[in-house]
């Protein structure tokens, strides 16, 4: 995982993954479009440390992390989201960031110190709520003048990278044309992808690995409470409903 004086990749000895999961999908603005991703994260770390309750109290640092700012309190997620889900006080937390690959970073984080001896276990979450991307105006904090109040959206912005002046989309089709990846191609491994996430679920393959969610407070001696509040008509999330794109069947009768 990462680079190494051998190559791409790093290889780890006698490191574990105990366990995993995850919350279900909902689509953009959705059931979980108000819900901070730091009480996501508690969500399913309460629901790990559950599965390996022999071993909570030896849990060592939590590692985390958010692609985005997506709340306030965003900087501290690695250590509410440990405090809540009952990691020791005196267990310190780490925020990990590397844009989409954090969560897989938490998670290397967590082994190279076990591998240098630093700790014995390790908590690792990646937390991320792509509909609470804030709209935001870094450069205004002493005022806007008139006719000049500008805001950015975060979500659109992160897409763009500054220093080559290109776009994701744009680099996409870059290495599409290096690689000689064409349209066909493309859509075509996306139609397959989405054949094998819609028979998975049909077959229940991913439930060991859902979460369910349901609207419910998490409690912690001397901090304030915070919690997961589904929207009014909502009982429970247990799975993602997969809905074919339609641009898959453009062109087809």
């Amino acid at each position: 995982m990462g680079m190494g004086p051998s190559g791409l990749f790093v290889a780890y000895e006698d490191i574990w993954l105990l366990d995993g999961v995850r919350t279900p999908f909902v689509d953009y603005n959705g059931a979980l479009g108000h819900i901070s991703a730091i009480d996501l994260g508690i969500k399913v770390a309460r629901a790990v440390l559950s599965a390996q309750e022999s071993s909570r109290r030896t849990w060592a640092p939590s590692f985390a992390g958010s692609v985005a700012q997506t709340s306030f309190d965003a900087y501290v997620l690695p250590r509410h989201i440990g405090l809540y889900a009952g990691v020791p006080i005196d267990r310190p937390a780490l925020l990990v960031q590397r844009v989409c690959g954090t969560g897989i970073e938490a998670i290397g984080q967590a082994a190279d110190a076990i591998t240098l001896k630093k700790i014995d276990l390790g908590l690792c979450v990646g937390a991320q709520s792509m509909s609470r991307n804030p709209i935001a105006a870094y450069t205004r904090r002493s005022g806007f003048h008139m006719g000049q109040v500008e805001f950015k959206d975060f979500l659109w912005e992160a897409l763009h990278d500054t220093a080559p002046g290109v776009t994701m989309r744009e680099t996409a089709e870059a290495a599409a044309r290096e690689y000689k990846i064409t349209r066909e191609d493309a859509d075509r491994f996306a139609e397959l992808s989405f054949s094998r996430a819609v028979a998975a679920q049909k077959s229940c393959f991913l439930s060991g690995e859902i979460v369910p969610l349901v609207s419910e407070a998490f409690e912690l001696k001397g901090y304030k409470p915070r919690g997961i509040q589904l929207p009014k008509g909502v009982e429970s999330l247990s799975a993602w409903t997969v809905q074919r794109p339609r641009w898959l069947d453009l062109g087809r009768t």
